[in-house]
């Protein structure tokens, strides 16, 4: 609406725009997206006319604009259909679109993958079975060379067979014998000269002495990536200009200054397009689908700002406590372990604006974008908790005695954030993220502003659009519909839901897991789905402050719950006050559960 009226200023199609009056100005997103739609309609303006183009403001009359579009729509036939009954059809200049590259694995030169850390849990649960699906298990198999050569790498000394026997007990598949044929073992220390110059040896021979591609996954503390990096960059990298590309796994510090730290390690050794910094969110099927539901499907463009959306919540829940973790956990805290990275990087996909194309660059451009708009959070703007039982695990007891005090690492936490944008200003975005809950899911609930008090239906349910990442990966949209039956009369309503299920709608025989989408992007060089640099400096200014106040300044004790609760009364507060409403009965079977985070 916004586009047809503004072009009609200048071409005679429509009345006058709705900020034609003097003190009045449309809202910056409509005044991008028409002088935008001006540009990709016509051909015939020259690239080089002064005009409003990617925020850069110059002096060219929008009308001026608008009559070169009416030439171009009149006068030839660059944007005129003349098949049509009666309206111009616009199409966009070739050149006006940049196509995001298209990557391919190279099949040809021998690959090597290496897993430091490779006797850890990660390994065995999530990178090992990633790997036999890519070489043999995935309906599109092989997806990587299937003679790569498969390293593990670890401090812990095993023989080949046992070690294998213990790590790749979950790959399960009829060619399990093929891919542990490509499977080694190799025992060395993380910052030995000599244990890396052997490995790179014992590369070479695998890869045959020739040209290879390496890859190295870093599934090990980060006190460790220091260390490594260097003496990759010293003794492994890859032979006769094949590729070297570092797979870091989080956490990426515990605050700005450490970060930093790690950061500098890994870029003094690595440039930045070989490093790639993973977050298994950002491999989830509904999470790669995001950018696609916002920005190609036009319908929720109109909506998706302050003037439709009373709020964005984003919940994290698992029903498990620390599962022989607590020692580390202990050190970081759910709000490290979750929300910094996981649920922020699906909140700036929730609240970026479209990126200039789908480039891996232009997406992580706007990412960027979004997280510079968001305050730090207040500490009042925060509830934590700790699940009862916690501070009997082994671990937790030797560390408390070492401190000299229980324990105040937070398993729950639920955190209000606030965008300073013309888009978002005003909204909350409630976070929440616990463990030892009531279930486990991952939703985003975007919650659509009440009707007025004496609309036709009365006071009823508020819209939502919910995004459930895990489990059973679905998209719905819940709305109001008329009760079916003979005596049912036209104001008996009840909130049913219009229901994307990836796996029916596609038929999926299986969706991918994130590692293996994000192993495969690797190979590939691929980067959207990536996290960087500028991205975890910025989640950590928004995050830093809150830390501590909670951990210095406060010293606050975590709101206690019980195991298998919904967490702290007090969290419920926090998120009723935001104005925040819960709907349990949708109508849909299977549906009441998912609607009480």
């Amino acid at each position: 609406f916004g586009s047809s009226t503004l072009l009609g200023r200048g071409i005679g199609l429509a009345g006058p725009a709705p900020w034609d009056h003097p003190h009045s100005s449309p809202p910056s997103w409509r005044r991008s997206t028409c002088v935008m739609f001006s540009l990709c309609a016509s051909p015939a303006v020259d690239q080089d006319e002064e005009i409003v183009v990617a925020g850069q403001q110059k002096q060219t009359p929008i009308a001026s604009v608008a009559a070169r579009i009416y030439e171009s729509f009149v006068g030839n036939d660059h944007g005129y259909d003349h098949d049509a009954a009666d309206s111009p059809q616009i199409r966009a200049p070739p050149e006006a679109v940049k196509e995001a590259p298209r990557y391919e694995v190279d099949m040809r030169t021998p690959l090597s993958i290496v897993i430091f850390g490779a006797s850890g849990d990660l390994a065995k649960k999530k990178l090992y079975p990633a790997l036999y699906q890519l070489m043999h298990g995935c309906p599109d198999a092989p997806l990587i060379p299937q003679e790569a050569n498969i390293v593990g790498y670890a401090r812990s000394k095993f023989q080949r067979s046992e070690f294998l026997e213990k790590q790749c007990v979950n790959v399960q598949g009829k060619d399990k014998d093929s891919f542990l044929v490509r499977c080694e073992y190799f025992v060395g220390g993380y910052d030995c000269e000599a244990d890396f110059a052997r490995l790179h040896e014992y590369l070479c021979e695998l890869e045959g002495y020739g040209k290879a591609n390496r890859m190295f996954f870093f599934s090990v503390n980060p006190e460790a990536f220091a260390a490594i990096c260097k003496q990759v960059k010293a003794h492994a990298c890859a032979p006769q200009g094949g590729f070297t590309r570092l797979i870091i796994e989080k956490p990426f510090g515990r605050d700005s200054e450490s970060f930093a730290e790690l950061d500098q390690a890994t870029s003094s050794c690595f440039p930045e397009d070989s490093l790639y910094r993973i977050d298994h969110y950002l491999g989830k099927e509904v999470v790669l689908n995001l950018v696609t539901l916002r920005f190609g499907n036009q319908v929720f463009e109109p909506l998706w700002n302050r003037e439709s959306i009373a709020s964005v919540q984003i919940t994290f829940k698992e029903d498990l406590g620390t599962g022989g973790r607590g020692g580390y956990f202990d050190g970081f805290g759910i709000i490290r372990d979750i929300m910094q990275n996981h649920l922020m990087q699906v909140l700036t996909l929730v609240a970026m604006e479209a990126p200039a194309s789908l480039v891996a660059e232009d997406v992580r451009d706007e990412k960027v974008k979004v997280l510079k708009q968001i305050r730090p959070i207040d500490p009042k703007d925060c509830v934590v908790g700790q699940y009862d039982g916690y501070q009997d695990d082994a671990d937790i007891k030797k560390l408390n005695e070492q401190k000299g005090y229980a324990s105040r690492c937070p398993t729950f936490a639920a955190v209000v954030l606030y965008l300073d944008n013309e888009r978002w200003s005003g909204v909350p975005f409630i976070m929440k993220a616990g463990k030892a809950l009531e279930t486990q899911q991952t939703i985003v609930r975007i919650q659509f502003k009440k009707a007025p008090p004496n609309s036709l239906f009365g006071d009823q349910p508020q819209n939502e659009l919910v995004i459930r990442i895990q489990p059973n990966e679905a998209i719905y949209y819940k709305i109001l519909a008329k009760l079916p039956g003979l005596t049912q009369r036209a104001r008996d309503v009840q909130q049913t839901v219009l229901d994307l299920d990836l796996k029916k709608r596609f038929e999926l025989r299986r969706t991918p897991e994130a590692y293996e989408k994000l192993i495969h992007d690797v190979i590939q060089g691929e980067s959207h789905n990536f996290v960087r640099r500028d991205e975890l400096e910025q989640a950590w200014r928004i995050f830093d402050p809150l830390l501590h106040e909670l951990e210095v300044t406060e010293k606050r004790v975590p709101e206690r719950y019980t195991f298998g609760s919904r967490g702290p009364l007090k969290a419920d507060a926090l998120i009723d006050r935001m104005g925040f409403r819960r709907y349990t009965v949708t109508g849909v079977p299977g549906f009441a559960e998912d609607d009480f985070d």
